[in-house]
């Protein structure tokens, strides 16, 4: 009796692995255009990553269809692109090299029904907010890096801040924020101030802000502008800490125009700072992890900075086959395969990657936790280190 209740349950057990029998994964990058450097490493992470799937022979028998596409850096593409592969019974989508194009497909992806893990970050200050179901950033936004200044500052023994941004709507969104961040941790905003886009000097400004003596200033605006406050608030005798916006350090024109920024700090995923982590780092094992994958796949000619949110979304989409497994779901349509994967991942609790700890739940289109993300100062060569306190 007991012999024939375990081959029952043997035979039940092969028959729930035997209903999801293939996952299809779609990686869009730009192997070409403007963002062809990041959009490479992505591709061949993606390639990597399918190769070792396959020569293991699968995911518990799962086959994990990867199919790499270019989308040459232009939203339209990537969009027909993800169109296609939605056509195709594209499980998930991975998406894009650039905000611009990751922000078209995520239309697609809730128009259509299909996950969408975005390896850029899919909202800022700078658009409104449109709502969500289907599509999640691992990458993080105006929020998430400002929860982790903020954090920053507290472990830094600060209790004032002092924020300089733009006179529009996005500077309005950030001084909200910002605002309503530091008193949640018992700080106050001490001292504002606005300027146009495009502002050459910030004299005054800058005299104003330092007059104050706030424990840190927060410059949230564009790349040109972090270079002007800075400037003007060393000439101006302010020594204290200042932060910058994470979402310029790839528009700032690289080591040497960072150089002039010394003890500029960002608060940043940990795979900028892969071969350098603070100690005690709560997600050190799997960024390390990623890198060394990384490295020994193509010899270390990958970003890694490019290439960990696709190689986290691929590990994401492994998670949640190992969750379709455990459901033993009959055989049903891509549309429920799809709606089931995503309902899966949502219902993980937080997980380390190489962005630091995701955490994908309803209503939000991050996927980050701020706190897992890294306080980093650009050293005197335009190097980021980590910043310890």
């Amino acid at each position: 009796m007991l012999a024939a209740l375990l081959t029952a349950a043997l035979a039940a057990s092969s028959m729930a692995l035997a209903q999801v029998e293939a996952v299809n994964v779609a990686v869009i990058t730009s192997r070409s255009g403007v963002a062809q450097a990041a959009g490479a490493s992505q591709a061949l992470a993606a390639s990597a990553w399918a190769d070792a799937v396959a020569a293991a022979g699968g995911l518990y028998g799962v086959a994990i269809g990867v199919a790499v596409e270019d989308d040459g850096g232009v939203p339209a593409t990537a969009v027909r692109l993800a169109r296609e592969q939605v056509a195709r019974d594209a499980h998930v989508i991975v998406c894009c090299s650039t905000a611009a194009a990751s922000r078209a497909v995520a239309q697609v992806a809730e128009e259509s029904g299909v996950l969408l893990l975005s390896p850029t970050e899919l909202s800022s200050f700078a658009l409104d907010a449109t709502a969500s179901y289907w599509s999640f950033a691992l990458w993080p936004d105006d929020t998430d890096v400002l929860s982790a200044t903020v954090a920053a500052l507290l472990g830094h023994g600060r209790g004032t801040a002092a924020l300089m941004t733009l006179d529009n709507d996005f500077g309005e969104r950030a001084a909200v924020v910002l605002t309503s961040l530091l008193g949640y941790a018992g700080m106050t905003l001490d001292g504002e101030v606005r300027y146009a886009p495009g502002t050459a000097e910030l004299r005054p400004e800058a005299l104003l802000i330092a007059s104050h003596l706030p424990g840190a200033v927060v410059v949230w605006g564009l790349a040109d502008d972090l270079h002007v406050a800075v400037r003007a608030l060393r000439a101006r005798g302010y020594e204290g800490l200042v932060y910058g916006r994470t979402a310029l350090l790839p528009d700032s024109g690289g080591g040497a125009r960072l150089g002039a920024l010394p003890d500029v700090r960002f608060a940043v995923p940990p795979a900028l700072v892969a071969e350098e982590l603070p100690a005690g780092y709560v997600c050190t094992e799997a960024v390390v992890g990623v890198r060394d994958s990384v490295a020994s796949a193509y010899g270390g000619v990958i970003d890694m900075a490019a290439a960990a949110p696709v190689v986290d979304a691929l590990d994401l989409v492994a998670r949640g086959v190992e969750q379709l497994l455990a459901m033993q779901l009959p055989p049903v349509p891509v549309a429920t395969e799809r709606q089931a994967l995503r309902d899966a991942l949502v219902g993980l609790p937080e997980l380390c990657g190489a962005v630091g700890l995701l955490d994908l739940q309803e209503g939000r289109r991050s996927a980050v936790v701020a706190r897992g993300l890294v306080s980093v100062a650009i050293g005197p060569f335009g190097d980021l280190v980590a910043d310890e306190w």
